[in-house]
This record gives structure tokens, C-alpha cells and sequence, in this order.
């Protein structure tokens, strides 16, 4: 019956958990729970949750305990869900209140007290004989016929039942018992009685067929009943005592003088027991169990033995069949049965299991089948047979029980699928893997199996494939010409030479093998594969030789051992590029009006030397260490040489233009220079050759580039570089279609975000040098930035090295003053923090549904577009929804530090990359009347604006758009720097930092970045340092953080 008491809430809390349990106090509270019915022992309810359609609830009593169930699908777990909480709450309430609605309910389930001692029985059990079967039978007694001291003793008790007028006392119930009538009785007893009763209402022959069941009750329900044997009219002759231990049905063979007598027999204990005597009695033949003198025994007949012996107490095996007998029939069942007697001597067999690999042609592939050697025995491999293997030993006269060891023998066939093969159509055959061929099996994957200690047989009578198991050997040899490297290559397999041109037919196809010519097949190293993979792809053959281009000297370089061949031209060309202090100095020209430092001077012989040998080369020098002082004087010199035959061309950002000028005025005032931007400039190139130097911005190459690509430069300079990163842009492209006599580009970042960058800039210096984008994409790119392929990057940055001059400003100007960077970090205001927890929940789960769907790569448009918004909502929330009137914790602050600035008599650059954020500072910067420069995209007059704030001593702050401010300016009348906001890559932020921070700087600079706490801004900061997979690795450049982000720092990002 339902009741209060059996409602233990603190159990259920302690079972459900907290969460849950919270959760159904909610739904609870909120009246969210509807009783249906409600019965004396079972109540049901409608939960309404989440879901349009209410869940069903149902709560049972079981006499001490409860039983729920919900409809829900957490409920189907096997767990307590919020819903059952809720109605336990409810029903709990309920009872204790008692209140009208229900009370008329829990009055009709009282039941009056039963006379239980006026009806007390007793119940016993007894395994009754009738004929050539057997049945359990329950009697039940009356309490008072017998003593209760007597049913504790089981001798007292057989005494005592066998008396002559106890007979008539016993009954054989033929309805279900109730608990009431049998208060001394244990709950599994009556079950176990009421079982009986089900099963069969005619005890005399029904119960016999499902007496295997009763008796596997008995000992499960009742392990320490006292149960008695007999027949209908001495039902308790004996007491029986159930065993513990089970038995066994054992096969024992007896010689005769024409052949073998089999009979079963019993184990139990270490006694043995011939099936045909007065201690043992089957009870059934297919009960599994027996009465062995007074134990009633289970036993176990796996090879099911005693059915060969219904009709027949033994069988006679003649002689002349012993061997068929033994082959056919004694050795299957010895798998399950123990053998005593004159039968077959039995020997354990254990050992090591021996993998043998038997190869075969088969319709036109190769077959491989798995067997073991265990001793001298030999065994398929089958996970379906037992791990206990049984075979018969003519020569000795023995059956074999060989133990396997499945455990290896699986481990075993794992490395065969992990090596080219796949399962056959029989559980010990193998094929060949779709894309493996027999080539690539046999030498590829049988030498790694032989390593294995596997066994290989057959390999010799293939047909498909025959195998040179030399080890080959590689000599190269490199000739120089006027413009070129020719590499010869000696390779031989044993006696065998292979030509040049096959080799790098195999490796440029990846192939593992090559066909030899006397018709074997060679395998070529794995190292070869990697070592040679980008010489035989980069360079062209020429004849017998591979050609390359000069400019791929370093590759050549990077690949050649002691033993192979140089001549001495490439040497000399090689020892140059390696070191630039090994270059030969050339004299500062006349003309020229400045003094280069001795990095200056160096960077300058560089110049010369790639000039020399008809290299293009990238000066790559931090900002403000002087490149474009070092490239005026390369082309002074190159006029005051009489080597420049042409206008030289330099191309840079349109807010570089004025300071060009001003230091071609200033270093080298002899250069003629033409600038080529505004309206009115020329629309033929003839202008050009009256000019040392044509000055024109990308997007004047972009309009003009038709007149450009006709006209054949000197020397053609790309000033911030970094704008023809993108080698699919149409600046790139038109880079690449200009013509000129010698390369250069000028930039701080090489690469910024990816390393096809560094191919773009490679491809308009040194066409070919790094082969096609496709090639390099897949050879370099993908290894060194999703795989981390350690190796590649190293050949990498050997081959671009010499053509790349970096020198940062810790190196070659100490004298600079200190910088000082620091992190302010702020939390949001509570308005601030509502908002950004409402976007970021918004776009978590929008972005993860949509990589599940789509997948990452689809996704990242959006991941960008979630984290502005959250970028944002850091810097100032109106940036999101102009609306808002609350705090921006980081615009406060941001204020404090310029009002201490400006008091200290400090200027400052601003950088943020959203104009929405520095048009909301200028604003304020009004209202509370303190000076400021402005400097964003839109700006035209960018020389008076700079020249303004560096002499202006009224103007404290330059507010700058980080993507229009953060390159060619000179700003050191600053000493500090503030960043609003985290910019994914370093770099951007380091060349911004760099517009005060470079040679003329005298004061110290102090870096300020502003960071949120607890936001998306600190996960930058993290998932910057996780990312930075580039860095130092190529040359010095940060990988592009969006373009390598996962589902999971997704979620990281979005928490």
C-alpha cells in the first residue's frame, strides 16, 4: 500500500543528485504535476516539461519498497529522472496532508490485521521417486504438529517426520499460498512453493518436465534448505544436503579382448562413480542433476554423454572400429569430457604461439593464410574455435589438448590488417587491401611482418611478383653552367642499375617500388621518399641529368652527402649564400649623402651580392631599423656604377609615398624620381627611361597594369611586401607580370599568417625556385601547418634562408631604449557581462550546430563573425547595439590612463582595428577637450597629420586604425602605446608598436594592452600562444589563428 514512510526524499535526493532533484523541485513548485489515479498500491501522474506532450509517471508499491517509471527518455537509462522527483514530491505532500481529495482513497486501502496464529503453516520440501522419474514437492504442515526447536534440527526433523502419524499431517497444496498462512516461512520458500504450483496442477507426472528449473530455484532461493527424498508413501527417507561443488560426467573405457567397453560415470570430490549403482540417481537426463548417496548434486555433462546411455547401461566398440571410433567421435567429445580408463592418454600441449604467413597466387592477386605454430604442432587461425584445441597423435597413441592463446593469435591478425591485407572469405585468409598490390606488400610490409617473427613461406613460387631484396645505393653528382646545376645520379640494387629518370618517375608518384631491369621489382627506401622527393619534383630532366635554376642551390645543398660530387663553382656560389659575413664588401657609392651603421653596410653588401649572381632577395629587417636607407644606396651605387640600364620601379602602400620622397631627397638627391599615382600621370612608358626611379602605390599597378608589364625594369622593389601575400590576389598576379633585371622586396613580416605567403613573395623574387603553388601547397604547406612535419620546415627554411636578410632591432640597435609591455586587465560591467553572456550563448550554439553539420572548414565565416561581435561587445557594447546606456568597463578605463597621460605630459598612439570604438573616444575626447590626431582608411592628407602630432606639443594622442596606421609611419615623438583591442596575429601588433619604437626613439616606450577578463579577448591571448606553430620556424612570422581553430577551440572560445 502507498504510504508516507515509504517516500524517503533525503535517499531520493541522494540517489537522483542534486541537478536533478533541483530540477524536479522547479517543476514542482510550478505546478507542473497532474495526479491521474491513485489506487492502494499504485499511483500515476502527468509531468509537463520541455515537450509538447506531457510525460507519464508511475510509482508502485511493492511492500518495502518503491518502483518508478517515466516515459521520458532519460528515465530509460535505468536512472531517476526530474519527472519521477517531481511526482514523489508530490505524492509525499500528499499523503502527509491527507486532504479531502483523497482521503476516502487512503481510508479504503486499510486492511484489518489477519489471524495469523490461529493459521500458521509450515512448509517443506521433498524430492519424490515415482518410477523412473522425479518431482519436487511442497508439503505444508500446521504449525502445531511440529515443535519449533525440531525445525531447526535437521536430524530432529527427519525423526520426526518419519514417525507414523506425522504422514497424515502433510498436505500438497494445489492453489497459491499466501504469506500470511506462512509466517516462519522465508519469502523465497513461498515463491519457490507457488513456482511448483504454476508450473503444474497435477504434481504426479507435470512438475517432472521442469524440474531443472525447480531444483536451480531451490539452490539459488533456499542454498541452506533441508530437503528431504522418498517416494509417495515415505516422502522423508533421507535428508539431503545441497553440494556445493559441482559434479562431472566422465567417459571411462574398459579393454576387452575384442575391443572397448564405454560406461559414464560421476565425479564428485575425488571419487569417480559407475552410473550403474545404488549411489547414484539420475533424476533426469536432462536435469543436470543426481542424488550421490545424500548430496544432491549438479553436474555438468557438456559433451552431453549420458545421452548416448538412455537405453544401454554401456556400449561396446569392436576392435576394428578403434581408430574410427577415436578419429570421428573420441576426439570431439574429449573437447568437453574428461576420458578415464583404457581410453586414449590425454597431454597438455602449451606454448608460444608461432605466426606463419603462407603467401599463394589466387585469381590474379595474392593470398595469405594465418596459421601458428604451437610446438611442433600447427593450428588455422580461427577465433571461433575453442581456446582449447583437441587432436589425436597416431604416433604416440595420445589426444592433444593444445592450449591456444587467442589473445596473440588476435593481436597477431590486427598486424596483418594493419599491413596491406584484409579478412578473406575463410577466418585464417587474407587478402590484399584495395590500393595495396602485391609489390607493395611483399616489400613494403612482409619485411616489417618478418621483423615481427612472423614466418613467411611461399614468397619464392609467386608468380605475380618477384622480389630484388638488395639494398639499393644512391652517388650524385653536381656540374655547374652559366645559369643552371645538372645533377647525375648513380643508382644500383645489388648489380642492378636503375636510370635516373625512373627513379624520379617512382618518386614523384610516391611509389614504394620501381621495376628493375632484369624484371624484379626494387624497394626504394622509405628515407629516399622524404629526401628526394622535392629534388626530384623541382628539378627538370635535361637528358641524364636533372636541371635546376640557381636559385635552387640551397635544395641541391640541403640533400648531397660527403661521398657525392660538387664542382667548384657551385661551391663558391653556395659559401656566399650561407653567411653574409663571408660576402665581399662593396665601397658606398658617390652620391651618396648618408652613413649606413655596420648592419646597414652589410645588408647593402647583401644586396650587391644577390645582384651579382641574379638572385632575388627579401630585406626583412624589423621596422625602423632602416631598409629603405639601405636599398637607396644599392640603386645610388648601381648608377654611379653605370649598371642600372633601365628606370628601376618601387611599389609600396599610397601612405609611404611622402616618405619615399623625403628620403630620396634626403640620402640620395642625385636619383631622378618620377611619381606615378596622381591624375595626370603618363600613359606611356616612354617617361620612364628619363627617371632613376619610378615611385608608384599597388593600386596604381593594379589600373595601370597593362602600361606596366610592358615596359623592362632594372630593378623592381615591392616595399611592405606583405601586400602580395595572397598569391591568388590580383596585386600578387600583377607583381608576378611585370618584367625586370633583378628582384626586391622590402617587408618586416614576410609571412604573417600562412606559409604560402612565403611562396607568393618567392614567386614574383625567384619564378620556380619553390615550384608551382600546388606543389608547394601540398609538399610544404600542409606538412609544416596541419602536421607539424618538423623535418619539411627545416628544408624549407634552408632553401629560403639565403635569400631572406632579418635582423631585428635587439640585435642591431642596442642603444635603443627599453620597451615595457603590460597587460590591464578589467572586468565587465554587469549590463556589459549580460550582454556578452546573451551573444556568446547565442553563437556557441549556433556554431556548433553548424560544424556538425558542415564541418569546420564551411563554419569558419561564422566562428569570424561570433567572435567580432564578442570582440566588440569587449571594447564598448554600442559597438553592437548602439542603443545601449550602460558602462563599458574597458572605455572607462581606457579614459583614466589618457587623463594621467595627458597630466603627466606623455603622448600616446591609440591603436584599435574597429574606427567604430576610436570614433567613440574622439567624441569623448571633445567633450572633455583634450587634442588628438586622427588617422584612419579615409584619411588623405596622412604627412600633415603626422607631422602634426610629432611637433604639435598640444596633440598627446594619435588615435589609429590598426590596419591603416600600423605600417610606413614614423611616430617617435611617442612613448607610449595603447592597444584597445588583441589582434589575432602579433606581428600586425608588433609593427603598429613599431611606429615609435624604432632608431630615433630616445625615450623609453611603455606597451599598454587592454584586456578583458574572463572573455574571448584572454582566449586570444591563450589560443595565440597554443597556435604559434610558425614562429621561428620558417623565418619569423605567426600563423594565422582562425584558419587552424577546431570544434574544440570553438567551444573554448564560446565559454
Amino acid at each position: 500500500m502507498l504510504a508516507a514512510d515509504l517516500l524517503n526524499i533525503s535517499a531520493l535526493r541522494a540517489e537522483a543528485g542534486q541537478r536533478v532533484v533541483q530540477a524536479g523541485e522547479a517543476y514542482y513548485r510550478a505546478g507542473q504535476v497532474e495526479m491521474l489515479d491513485l489506487d492502494h498500491d499504485q499511483a500515476l501522474f502527468a509531468v509537463h516539461g520541455s515537450q509538447e506532450n506531457p510525460y507519464t509517471v508511475t510509482i508502485i508499491s511493492d511492500q518495502h519498497w518503491l518502483i518508478s517509471d517515466c516515459t521520458c527518455p532519460y528515465a530509460a537509462k535505468g536512472v531517476i529522472c526530474k519527472h519521477v522527483v517531481a511526482a514523489a514530491l508530490y505524492l509525499y505532500d500528499q499523503l502527509v496532508a491527507h486532504p479531502p481529495s483523497i482521503w476516502r482513497s487512503i481510508f479504503a486501502n486499510i486492511q484489518p490485521p489477519t489471524r495469523r496464529r490461529q493459521n500458521s503453516m509450515l512448509l517443506i520440501f521433498s524430492l519424490i521417486e515415482r518410477g523412473a522419474s522425479w518431482t519436487l514437492v511442497p508439503y505444508t504442515f500446521a504449525e502445531r504438529v511440529i515443535p519449533q526447536p525440531v525445525m531447526h534440527d535437521p536430524v530432529a526433523l527427519h525423526k520426526h517426520l518419519n514417525t507414523s502419524a506425522m504422514l497424515k499431517h502433510a498436505k500438497i497444496p494445489h492453489t497459491q499460498l499466501q504469506p500470511q498462512q506462512f509466517p516462519h516461512s522465508p519469502e523465497a520458500a513461498l515463491t519457490l512453493a507457488n513456482m511448483i504450483v504454476a508450473f503444474s496442477q497435477n504434481y504426479f507426472y507435470g512438475i517432472t518436465l521442469q524440474l531443472p528449473i525447480i531444483l536451480n530455484a531451490l539452490v539459488q532461493l533456499l542454498p541452506d534448505a533441508a530437503i528431504f527424498c522418498g517416494d509417495d508413501l515415505h516422502p522423508f527417507q533421507r535428508t539431503l544436503q545441497v553440494a556445493v561443488n559441482r559434479g562431472q560426467i566422465q567417459l571411462h573405457g574398459t579393454a576387452t579382448t575384442d575391443g572397448m567397453t564405454l560406461t559414464p560415470m560421476l565425479r564428485f570430490g575425488e571419487t569417480s562413480t559407475n552410473l550403474d549403482t545404488d549411489e547414484v540417481r539420475i533424476l533426469l537426463f536432462n536435469a543436470e542433476w543426481a542424488i550421490y548417496r545424500d548430496w544432491l548434486v549438479r553436474y555438468d555433462d557438456p559433451g552431453n554423454i549420458l545421452s548416448l546411455f538412455r537405453r544401454h547401461n554401456h556400449l561396446n566398440i569392436p576392435a576394428a572400429d578403434h581408430t574410427e571410433f577415436i578419429e570421428q567421435y573420441l576426439v570431439p567429445l574429449a573437447e568437453h569430457t574428461a576420458l578415464s580408463g583404457d581410453l586414449p592418454h590425454q597431454e597438455l600441449v602449451v606454448a608460444d604461439p608461432q605466426p606463419r604467413l603462407y603467401l599463394s597466387d589466387h585469381e590474379s592477386t595474392l593470398r595469405a593464410e594465418l596459421r601458428f605454430g604451437y610446438a611442433d604442432h600447427e593450428l588455422v587461425y580461427d577465433l571461433q574455435l575453442p581456446a582449447e584445441t583437441i587432436r589425436y597423435s597416431h604416433e604416440h597413441a595420445t589426444i592433444l589438448r593444445i592450449q591456444r592463446q587467442p589473445s596473440i593469435e588476435e593481436q597477431c591478425w590486427g598486424e596483418l590488417m594493419r599491413h596491406g591485407l584484409k579478412r578473406g572469405q575463410q577466418p585464417s585468409v587474407a587478402t590484399l587491401r584495395s590500393g595495396t598490390t602485391s609489390a607493395t606488400f611483399l616489400l613494403n610490409h612482409v619485411p616489417k611482418l618478418a621483423a615481427m617473427n612472423f614466418t613467411i613461406y611461399g614468397e619464392e613460387s609467386l608468380l605475380g611478383a618477384r622480389v630484388n631484396r638488395h639494398t639499393p645505393s644512391i652517388t650524385l653528382r653536381v656540374s655547374s653552367g652559366i645559369d643552371w646545376f645538372d645533377l647525375e645520379a648513380v643508382v644500383r640494387f645489388g648489380e642492378t642499375e636503375l636510370e635516373l629518370a625512373e627513379l624520379r618517375r617512382a618518386i614523384r608518384k610516391r611509389k614504394r617500388y620501381v621495376k628493375l631491369a632484369d624484371g624484379t621489382l626494387g624497394a626504394i627506401p622509405e628515407l629516399w621518399l622524404e629526401r628526394y622527393r622535392h629534388l626530384f619534383t623541382l628539378g627538370e630532366m635535361h637528358a641524364e641529368t636533372l636541371r635546376f635554376a640557381p636559385t635552387q642551390i640551397t635544395l641541391l645543398d640541403g640533400l648531397l652527402h660527403n661521398t657525392d660530387q660538387v664542382d667548384p663553382t657551385f661551391k663558391q656560389r653556395l659559401q656566399g649564400l650561407k653567411t653574409i659575413n663571408g660576402i665581399a664588401p662593396q665601397p658606398l657609392p658617390s652620391g651618396f649623402a648618408g652613413v649606413l651603421r655596420s648592419y646597414q653596410k652589410a645588408g647593402y653588401d647583401w644586396l650587391h651580392f644577390l645582384y651579382k649572381y641574379g638572385f632575388g632577395g627579401c630585406l626583412a629587417d624589423d621596422m625602423g631599423t632602416g631598409k629603405t636607407i639601405q636599398t637607396l644606396a644599392f640603386l645610388q651605387s648601381l648608377k654611379a656604377r653605370g649598371q642600372a640600364s633601365a628606370s628601376s620601379l618601387i611599389v609600396m602602400p599610397r601612405s609611404l609615398i611622402f616618405n619615399w620622397q623625403r628620403e630620396i631627397a634626403r640620402w640620395t638627391p642625385d636619383l631622378q624620381v618620377l611619381v606615378h599615382t596622381d591624375q595626370g600621370r603618363p600613359d606611356t612608358v616612354a617617361a620612364f627611361s628619363d627617371y632613376d626611379l619610378v615611385l608608384t602605390t599597388y593600386g596604381t599597378l593594379l589600373r595601370d597594369i597593362d602600361l606596366f608589364a610592358t615596359y623592362q625594369f632594372h630593378c623592381l622593389v615591392l616595399d611592405e611586401a606583405q601586400a602580395i601575400k595572397n598569391p591568388s590576389s590580383q596585386t600578387a598576379r600583377a607583381a608576378r607580370a611585370l618584367h625586370a633585371d633583378h628582384r626586391l622586396t622590402l617587408t618586416g613580416t614576410p609571412v604573417e599568417n600562412s606559409i604560402l605567403e612565403l611562396w607568393s613573395q618567392f614567386a614574383f623574387l625567384n619564378p620556380s625556385m619553390l615550384g608551382s603553388l600546388e606543389h608547394f601547397r601540398s609538399e610544404f604547406a600542409t606538412p609544416i601547418e596541419r602536421d607539424g612535419d618538423q623535418q619539411t620546415a627545416q628544408l624549407l627554411r634552408r632553401m629560403v634562408n639565403p635569400f631572406i636578410l632579418r635582423r631585428t632591432k635587439d640585435q642591431v640597435a642596442p642603444e635603443l631604449p627599453p620597451r615595457n609591455e603590460r597587460l590591464m586587465y578589467c572586468d565587465m560591467e554587469p549590463a556589459q557581462q549580460k550582454l556578452y553572456q546573451r551573444y556568446r550563448d547565442q553563437y556557441r550554439a549556433m556554431l556548433l550546430s553548424l560544424i556538425d553539420d558542415q564541418g569546420i572548414n564551411d563554419s569558419r565565416i561564422k566562428v569570424l563573425e561570433g567572435l567580432l561581435r564578442l570582440r566588440q561587445i569587449c571594447n564598448h557594447p554600442q559597438l553592437v547595439e548602439a542603443t545601449f546606456r550602460g558602462h563599458s568597463a574597458k572605455f572607462d578605463q581606457l579614459l583614466e590612463t589618457l587623463e594621467v597621460l595627458h597630466a603627466e605630459g606623455h603622448k600616446a598612439l591609440i591603436f584599435s582595428q574597429f574606427v567604430q570604438m576610436l570614433t567613440l573616444l574622439w567624441k569623448e575626447l571633445d567633450r572633455r577637450n583634450l587634442s588628438y590626431a586622427y588617422l584612419d582608411g579615409k584619411t588623405n592628407n596622412r604627412a600633415a597629420v603626422v607631422d602634426r602630432f610629432q611637433t604639435d606639443p598640444q596633440i598627446h594622442f594619435f588615435l589609429i586604425s590598426l590596419k591603416a596606421g600600423g605600417v610606413g609611419l614614423n611616430l617617435t615623438a611617442a612613448d607610449y602605446v595603447i592597444h584597445i583591442d588583441p589582434w589575432w596575429n602579433p606581428a600586425v601588433e608588433q609593427q603598429a608598436t613599431d611606429r615609435t619604437h624604432r632608431i630615433g626613439q630616445d625615450k623609453p616606450v611603455f606597451i599598454y594592452k587592454l584586456i578583458v577578463r574572463n572573455s574571448v579577448e584572454e582566449k586570444i591571448l591563450q589560443l595565440q600562444e597554443r597556435k604559434r606553430a610558425l614562429a621561428n620556424n620558417i623565418i619569423t612570422s605567426e600563423q594565422g589563428i582562425v584558419k587552424s581553430l577546431t570544434r574544440e577551440d570553438v567551444v573554448d572560445l564560446f565559454s
